[in-house]
């Protein structure tokens, strides 16, 4: 067998090796032989490729002697080689058209894994024997970062013992702290290495896997034939992370140029940083991005692709942040390389908050930038969205769903609309299996009021929420406040897993216990003096233990008892010392920031590290992302919303039975009162009860609209937040609402007028009431939803729902009547719901009911017809006198004319509830818009 044989392995029948399993693709990997050893490439698998336990990212040096699994349980058959052990295989018929000479297999059952965490794992004697680690792109491991050298270090083995080796880097070569510093030294699976300041973990770089930096990993030859990139396993670039489309986009030749076209994708195709709506011709140097991927195309017309899951590097660059009057943060820099794990810390009002917003996308600073790889975030922020995931210290979560029903509806809203639902399921398994959380799958994620998950593991599920997506960055604001010890470090464990796989951490904490500081690191300090006008400013970025505490103790910890460690506390204790603590030394935050600037660390965590913008810097996009409306967001949003309310029993309860109480009410009061025919007296008793029963009605069917809505959006505004920084389309959210809300008024309304049209004896046009009653329902869902997105808590929107429901009483053309009011009261009766459901349901009950009788006065009488109805006392309308009349009559007729019509009848009233219904929709789009960070 000559080297460079390559083997195609996959479910495909012209695969070199078939594998009939559902849990491999098509083409899933390939294995080629090379002088140094057997090369393993993922092909974009649906379900990835596994060594030893590890997810491959790029290629890796592998041997028979590896656990190689195609997904995570099917073993990865081996081509018989002389000379060697191949995992066992048996050979099957070969399925039909399976072309001669292919060789066909069925693996068997599955040989666990060594883990990572063994510090024998990966050191057997068929494992090649050197990895060479550095920035010059024909290194095993290539780390193309500032401070890595382009010759930096070699692994190699030795027996069943792995060394690693410093070849003369200028940063040198450190194994679990920076300062310790080897030229040659033993490697075990649980080291930390570290590369100047970059730090990795061992069992990454025994892996194979663990690049860093821009340097492309594959080079793409563009033919004649088009490029499918997507998630099928059937794309000439296969993919495979959550936030690429299943047909992403496509490359193909119209004569001498290259056009893309985007194919409908969820998450957009970026071309220099800006989304493209129709196809655009690709030139040498454009760079085109898909999820997590890049492609430059090269002068020579290749396509250089560069995977930048978990290869993302965060810089902040003269970061300013001010308000009105006040300057928040001055002058903070730093850079975050991949795979680490920073905490920031500070006292309260110093900006830590405000930096973490900075760099999440959440605040636009002042002054500054913040890049992404070399790219400004805010420019280009439409397109870098889905690479960041943040867990605000308020959960985002809702409480009334089971924890599997509040994972699936966020990967139903994040995830591309072309995820099947069984891909869903998956990827749901696969967080929940990597945060522990299997055995919560079903249980109420609850509340103080009702129990359910515990604290820690309502964090983790916070977290899970946005692992869904796999982002490429974590921001966490608080990780574990409120937790016990327990959980607090479980939580920090989870986390410093999450960085060791390469994903760059960032979160704020306060007082940790030593054991969950140690699991950082790097530190953040952002300072600020006591009482100070000043701005937080940047004392301390470099290793967190213990060279943190060290700074601030240049002269030792007091009291420190030998043999003890110093304890996280003494970082504060150092920056800010207590009144009579005289044995420490006691500098101002200006003092303590021009310390830094002038140590070691400023030069190699801040100096050292910067550059990673462009040249030029600044922001080379300006796009927003795009927000038209959604169907599928718009019916998922409104699954969830009704299984929150099928769920949220007690609540939904009372609001629904709301509606038969106050018509009973209003029947006991104001019910079965005759008219009569001829009693003028019986007349106006029936008037005026069939005018508040009507009036009643119209309130009510206001207040159950504006009852239901005040709380909905406010009650979950951290969720909504959230997801509007992802890809909440406005219009599909609102709609959401108003469809949800819009049902449970619809039926509220039905059971308020069938009760009291039955109890009251009403006669009017059922169908026109339930009309008006709904359309001022459906208003007061928009008045409610109105308070909801400008309130800032629960309590807010409910103390404001009186503060517009007495002004519908006032003005509503009962406790007054309309045209009797002051000119400026009267504008205002205009845009009153109230006033025009009152107006369109009386008049529709007057226009079935016996009109006034009139007391004969000689020869001369009115018929019954032209005499008033109920309803002209509240709504005279415009009347001329009769032909027949007689002088006398036609005088006083004349004198009865008014001057303008003040009834425009129940449709008119229709169409004016509708126009008023509008304006809310419009109102609460813009106040929501108006709330974007972008």
């Amino acid at each position: 067998m000559m080297p460079g044989k390559r083997w195609i392995i996959g479910r495909a029948p012209d695969c070199d090796i078939v594998v009939n399993q559902d849990a491999v693709s098509s083409k899933h990997c390939s294995l080629t032989q090379t002088p140094q050893g057997f090369v393993l490439e993922d092909l974009g698998s649906r379900n990835g490729t596994y060594v030893n336990g590890q997810r491959l990212t790029a290629k890796v040096m592998v041997t028979p002697q590896d656990s190689i699994t195609l997904g995570q349980k099917v073993p990865m058959p081996w081509p018989r080689l002389p000379g060697a052990t191949p995992q066992p295989v048996r050979s099957v018929t070969p399925p039909p058209g399976l072309p001669a000479g292919r060789v066909a297999t069925q693996v068997q059952a599955a040989v666990p894994p060594p883990t990572l965490s063994d510090p024998k794992a990966g050191s057997s004697p068929g494992r090649p024997a050197l990895i060479r680690i550095g920035r010059a792109p024909d290194n095993d491991i290539v780390l193309d970062l500032p401070m890595i050298s382009s010759r930096h270090a070699r692994i190699e083995r030795v027996g069943n013992q792995w060394y690693i080796e410093d070849l003369g880097s200028t940063n040198g070569v450190a194994i679990g702290n920076p300062h310790k510093r080897i030229k040659r030294s033993p490697l075990n699976a649980t080291d930390t290495v570290y590369f100047g300041s970059y730090p990795m973990p061992a069992a990454r770089l025994l892996a194979g896997a663990g690049s860093a930096g821009d340097a492309p990993h594959l080079t793409v030859d563009v033919q004649q034939e088009p490029i499918l990139f997507g998630r099928d396993p059937s794309c000439q670039q296969v993919l495979n992370v959550p936030m690429v489309s299943w047909h992403h986009a496509k490359l193909s030749r119209q004569g001498a140029q290259l056009v893309l076209e985007d194919l409908g994708s969820t998450n957009g195709t970026y071309v220099n940083g800006r989304r493209i709506q129709t196809p655009v011709i690709v030139k040498p140097g454009d760079v085109i991005a898909l999820g997590s991927y890049m492609f430059t195309l090269t002068a020579g017309g290749a396509l250089e692709k560069r995977d930048y899951r978990n290869n993302v590097t965060v810089e902040a660059c003269s970061i300013t942040v001010e308000v009105p009057r006040r300057r928040l943060l001055e002058d903070v820099s730093l850079t975050i390389f991949p795979g680490e794990f920073v905490g920031l810390m500070g006292p309260s009002g110093a900006g830590k908050t405000t930096l973490m917003n900075v760099l999440n996308g959440y605040t636009p600073p002042s002054g500054g930038e913040v890049y992404l790889n070399g790219q400004s975030l805010y420019g280009n922020y439409a397109q870098f969205s889905i690479y960041l995931g943040y867990v605000p210290q308020d959960d985002i979560i809702h409480r009334d769903l089971t924890v599997y029903q509040a994972l699936y509806y966020t990967a139903r809203l994040r995830l591309p609309g072309d995820f099947s639902e069984s891909e869903i399921k998956n990827r749901i398994e696969q967080v929940l299996k990597q945060l522990g959380l299997e055995a919560t799958r079903n249980v109420l994620i609850g509340s103080p009021e009702k129990k359910g998950i515990s604290g820690g593991q309502r964090k983790r599920v916070n977290l899970a929420m946005e692992l869904l997506t796999d982002p490429l960055v974590l921001f966490l604001d608080e990780p574990t406040s409120g937790l016990s010890s327990e959980d607090a470090l479980m939580v920090m464990k989870l986390l410093r897993g999450l960085a060791d796989q390469g994903k760059t951490i960032l979160l704020t904490i306060h007082q940790p216990s030593l054991e969950a500081y140690r699991q950082m690191n790097n530190l953040v300090l952002v300072g600020k003096d006591k009482g100070s006008p000043e701005a937080g400013r940047l004392v301390y970025y470099g290793p967190a233990y213990p060279d943190a505490i060290d700074f601030f103790n240049p002269n030792g910890v007091p009291d420190l008892k030998p043999g003890h460690d110093p304890l996280p506390d003494e970082v504060f204790r150092g920056y800010q010392p207590a009144e009579d603590d005289t044995r420490r030394l006691r500098l101002t935050t200006k003092e303590w920031a021009t310390r830094y600037q002038q140590s070691q660390y400023f030069r190699d965590y801040v100096e050292s590290r910067a550059g990673k913008q462009p040249p030029g810097g600044g922001r080379i996009g300006t796009q927003k992302p795009r927000r038209a409306v959604d169907i599928m967001q718009w019916w998922t949003l409104v699954h969830r919303c009704v299984t929150i309310k099928l769920k949220d029993t007690i609540n939904t309860g009372i609001l629904m039975a709301q509606a038969p109480i106050v018509a009973i009410l209003v029947v006991a009061v104001y019910g079965h009162i005759d008219p009569g025919k001829d009693d003028p007296e019986k007349w106006l008793k029936a008037s005026q009860s069939f005018s508040m029963a009507t009036f009643l009605m119209c309130l009510a069917a206001l207040w159950f609209g504006c009852s239901n809505a005040a709380r909905e959006i406010v009650g979950e505004w951290a969720i909504y937040h959230r997801e509007r920084m992802i890809n909440l389309k406005i219009p599909s959210y609102v709609g959401s609402k108003f469809t949800v809300l819009g049902v449970q008024c619809f039926i509220q309304c039905l059971v308020l007028l069938g009760i009291v049209y039955w109890g009251c004896g009403l006669k009017g046009s059922a169908l026109g009431m339930f009309v008006i009653l709904y359309l001022a329902s459906m208003v007061g869902v928009g008045l409610g939803l109105t308070v909801s997105s400008v309130a800032k808590t629960n309590e807010i929107a409910i103390a404001m729902l009186p503060i517009i429901l007495l002004p519908m009483v006032i003005l509503g053309g009962v406790m007054r009547k309309v045209h009797e009011m002051p000119a400026p009261i009267w504008v205002l009766t205009q845009v009153a719901p109230s006033r025009w459901a009152y107006e369109g349901v009386f008049v529709l009950e007057s226009e079935k009911q016996p009109r006034r009788p009139e007391l004969s006065f000689g020869s001369s009488t009115k018929s019954d017809d032209s005499s008033p109805d109920m309803a002209e006392d509240n709504f005279p309308k415009k009347h001329t006198p009769d032909e027949g009349d007689s002088d006398e009559n036609s005088s006083r007729s004349k004198k009865e004319v008014k001057t303008e019509n003040h009834r425009y009848g129940p449709w008119w009233s229709a169409f004016a509830l509708s126009t008023l219904l509008l304006i809310t929709v419009v109102l609460i789009h813009g106040i929501l818009r108006w709330r974007d960070v972008h």
